[in-house]
């Protein structure tokens, strides 16, 4: 049997959790993987077994050895290769896939003594690692929510596979005032936390963004550290949670994984920038709270309140319509802030401005001006200033003038509705609209081929004071529109893929399948693999020929019998079932 389908086998006698937990630790992406043939392609590939060695313990990478030899491993070192499909039992011989071993070959630590000698940097005081770390946890927890109301507010697509685009990452740097490489961090962390998901094209957020604007300081940093504690796996969390405060992270990942320095894509430097995002370690030397982070102690609440920053609930509103906040907001008042106004620098201190889109925003969230007028007078203390009164009197006069709905009209698919004939003059004869071809049937309305909430971000991000409505004329809310992501967009993804898989191999044991037939033949030619091919004859019994295909076209597949050593060409219709050999 291939090792190719030695690793299928593997995979369709996996539980749906073993199948999760293994693509996470293996960094398996959704790409084009649409059944267990494509994705042992995947982790059967020379670059995924180039990523996964940078996270093999020193055990791990000895049993491997062993193994390469020849040797007898025990048990449980089996146990733990086999979780990440590195190795596989061929009549009770434990063998390694020869593409790992090659990878490996490649390393001179694996041919020689898996010993490192380093001289150990000396650790900060450890009450300025704790106090760095929860300002740093702080930072990243400012950051994300930034980005989840860029989300909220913005059409951001996806780039690549998975990607953003660089536009899209410098408006997030922009307010974070950090670099680009900070802000495309955010979208990963984002990412995995489930915040945000793709779905049609474009990043959307999750239910889970939502309760994310609602939780506190606390409740955020716990649902960092479980990413965390996700990505560790709980066999190295329970390693990991036995470093000592001040201790080096990146020392002792290093001690314990010997080729992590040759892949710095690997699980292991995700492992060293998370713990460094999440305000677990500073400078990769543990906080005084990391141990009771990955074992959920009860410690965990007290350790981290006295080191993160403290909230306090007031503003200081300027007639230029800007909003400082000269520390962290308590979340609620955060929350209720930014659905009005825009974030212009995000720290311990941050700077807000309001503006009639932003203000705009608010009404469309359910939100009302005297309610925003109230949370403002509350917060500032005093009474509004007139530009701000004059700002929210002009947007409540001036809101829903501008209407972006459903139509089937002809080829159109949205709608532009005013009764400002003036208005839409001005957005049709707009050079930056052009692209999206609005077309004016008659003077209170526009048409546009694109979907609604395409123009609608267009026109917002044109700034005109447009809105959303569904067909019975209610106001369409951005947060709701972003919570629907949910319902076809799931935190993770990887459960309707297995779902697809358990599908699809279901589909392969019929005959007659060419689509999936086609798969099979491409796979077994790229990797150079046998099939076993069942084949019915003409007096209705079946053959079972063992073919190295060499190509599929025209509803015949080539290959060469070695049995026979005779080259046969097979109608698909023949075949009765087709599998690795």
């Amino acid at each position: 049997m291939s090792e190719l389908r030695q690793l299928v086998e593997a995979l369709r006698g996996l539980s749906d959790n073993d199948l999760r937990s293994l693509v996470a630790a293996r960094l398996i992406p959704l790409g084009n993987i649409d059944d267990f043939y494509s994705l042992a392609e995947v982790l059967n590939s020379p670059k995924s077994y180039s990523a996964v060695i940078g996270s093999l313990s020193r055990n791990q990478l000895n049993s491997l050895a062993c193994i390469d030899r020849g040797e007898i491993i025990s048990e449980r070192d089996f146990a733990s290769l086999v979780a990440l499909q590195l190795v596989y039992k061929d009549q009770n011989q434990i063998k390694a896939f020869e593409p790992l071993l090659e990878q490996l070959r490649a390393n001179k630590t694996f041919t020689r003594s898996l010993t490192l000698v380093r001289a150990r940097s000396l650790a900060p005081n450890p009450s300025d690692v704790d106090r760095n770390c929860g300002l740093g946890a702080f930072e990243t927890m400012q950051a994300l929510t930034e980005l989840v109301f860029d989300l909220e507010k913005h059409l951001v697509r996806e780039v690549g596979k998975g990607g953003v685009g660089l536009p899209d990452v410098k408006r997030l740097a922009s307010a974070l005032t950090k670099p680009n490489d900070f802000a495309k961090l955010t979208f990963a962390h984002a990412s995995r936390l489930g915040l945000m998901t793709l779905s049609g094209g474009r990043h959307l957020l999750t239910s889970e963004a939502v309760e994310w604007l609602e939780a506190d300081q606390l409740s955020r940093m716990k649902a960092l550290f479980a990413s965390f504690r996700d990505l560790l796996g709980i066999e190295l969390s329970q390693e990991l949670s036995k470093l000592t405060p001040g201790d080096s992270l990146r020392t002792w990942l290093e001690e314990h994984f010997p080729l992590a320095e040759n892949t710095p894509t690997s699980r292991i430097g995700l492992i060293l920038r998370s713990a460094e995002s999440f305000g677990l370690t500073f400078e990769e030397h543990t906080a005084s709270w990391f141990g009771y982070a990955l074992t959920q102690d009860r410690k965990l609440d007290a350790l981290l309140s006295k080191h993160l920053p403290a909230v306090q609930s007031r503003i200081i509103l300027q007639a230029d319509l800007s909003i400082i906040a000269p520390g962290p907001l308590p979340t609620k008042t955060e929350a209720l802030l930014r659905r009005f106004a825009n974030t212009e620098t995000i720290g311990l201190a941050s700077t807000y401005r309001l503006s009639a889109l932003s203000v705009c925003h608010g009404l469309e969230t359910g939100m009302t001006t005297e309610e925003i007028s109230k949370i403002l007078t509350e917060t500032f203390g005093s009474k509004l200033p007139q530009p701000v009164e004059y700002l929210l009197a002009e947007v409540k006069s001036r809101f829903g003038r501008l209407v972006v709905s459903d139509t089937v009209a002809n080829e159109a698919r949205a709608e532009i509705l005013s009764s400002d004939n003036v208005l839409l003059t001005e957005i049709g004869n707009d050079p930056r609209l052009r692209p999206f071809s609005l077309v004016r049937p008659s003077n209170e309305k526009l048409t546009c081929r694109f979907e609604p909430s395409v123009v609608y971000f267009g026109l917002r991000e044109c700034g005109y004071m447009a809105i959303r409505k569904d067909a019975s004329g209610r106001v369409i809310s951005p947060i709701e529109a972003s919570e629907t992501a949910k319902a076809s967009a799931t935190l993770n993804k990887w459960d309707e893929r297995i779902a697809k898989f358990r599908i699809a191999d279901q589909e392969s044991a019929k005959a007659g399948n060419d689509e999936v037939m086609t798969r099979q033949v491409q796979l077994a030619i790229r990797n150079k693999a046998k099939l076993s091919i069942t084949v019915n004859r003409a007096d209705g019994t079946q053959l079972v020929i063992i073919l190295e295909p060499s190509g599929i076209a025209n509803g015949r597949l080539r290959g060469l019998d070695r049995k026979a050593q005779v080259e046969r060409t097979l109608p698909l219709t023949t075949i009765a079932a087709i599998s690795l050999a």
